[in-house]
């Protein structure tokens, strides 16, 4: 495989992942407006995992894509450079829009103050841990 095909098809996937997960979240917060009962907190600590690892997996993703960037840059000059500049930003403002859901799922009510605690919880880990650790 050609390194111009592994580079494109490394931000289709990365593209792809970003939209499937931005679906996710956007579902999820059509269906739970707010964190009511534990039912809702489990959903939410589901979602919070699927994110955790999703970001992860782009992280190697983008990586990778980033060394094999550099690699046509060497090679394209650029020509290369403004198509790398272009993938980037269109995955970079994928996660913009990306982050305001998540954002949002990060600030819902909640129920009760048992609730309250294991959300902000799991919201804290969410933002600041690689993995789940709920």
């Amino acid at each position: 495989m050609s390194l111009e095909v592994l580079f494109a098809a490394i931000y289709l996937v990365a593209a792809a992942v970003s939209l499937w997960s931005r679906a996710r979240v956007h579902g999820f917060l059509a269906e739970t407006p707010s964190i009511r009962n534990e039912a809702d907190l489990d959903r939410f600590k589901d979602l919070a995992r699927l994110q955790m690892y999703l970001a992860l997996g782009m992280i190697v993703l983008l990586v990778t894509g980033t060394v094999v960037g550099l690699i046509l840059l060497t090679q394209h000059g650029l020509s290369a450079l403004f198509v790398i500049i272009l993938a980037n930003g269109a995955i970079f403002g994928l996660g913009m829009l990306h982050q305001k859901g998540e954002e949002r799922a990060r600030h819902l009510q909640t129920g009760s103050e048992s609730l309250a605690g294991e959300y902000e919880r799991v919201c804290e880990a969410w933002v600041k841990k690689a993995t789940p650790g709920f």
